[in-house]
């Protein structure tokens, strides 16, 4: 039997349970969706199309088709899931206080610091999509407008931040609150 015959029979398999499908689901096909998510640069329709592509694998996994509806939320929270965009937000921001903990010689730290040396603009066209350009974004959803990722010194400031451990903790936090409340308003 061909593989795709046995991921079909799998997901709409009357023998197992539900629980069983999303273990799988989990194990075999999110894992894999999202390796090393942490350092991908998203456009947001691109994460409304991984966040689409999550829910129509669940809903597989459900045994859900067509006429019957069924809102987003509901969906996940019947498979004690959330949007993919929200889990790859986490990974995003998850390294990068590791990296700020290191010392500031490491690659990491020196490509982020040389980021903001250049001025000016460095190609015609639409900027880059770029994973500064993107953690700007994700600060830009909290209400603390002090926060901004577009320099130098907001580096340095966020790196003071960081140093204070509970308080990156707490800034993780309301990041992923705000993401998750955009998230219920689509």
């Amino acid at each position: 039997m061909p593989c795709k015959g046995r991921k079909k029979k799998l997901q709409t398999g009357d023998k197992i349970t539900k629980n069983t499908k999303l273990k799988l689901y989990k194990a075999l096909v999110k894992s894999v969706l999202t390796y090393n998510c942490g350092t991908w640069v998203l456009t947001q329709s691109q994460e409304e199309r991984l966040n689409a592509f999550h829910r129509k694998q669940l809903k597989k996994v459900l045994n859900i088709k067509y006429p019957v509806k069924i809102t987003n939320s509901s969906l996940y929270n019947k498979c004690n899931e959330r949007p993919l965009s929200i889990f790859i937000l986490e990974s995003r921001w998850r390294p990068f206080g590791h990296i700020f903990r290191r010392d500031s010689q490491i690659p990491a730290n020196q490509a982020m610091s040389g980021y903001f040396v250049t001025k000016g603009s460095k190609f015609k066209g639409r900027p880059l999509t770029t994973l500064p350009v993107v953690l700007n974004r994700d600060l830009s959803r909290i209400i603390n407008r002090n926060l901004q990722l577009k320099s130098s010194h907001d580096l340095e400031h966020l790196r003071s931040i960081e140093q204070q451990r509970d308080e990156w903790t707490k800034l993780a936090a309301r990041i992923r609150e705000a993401a998750e409340a955009s998230q219920s308003e689509h």
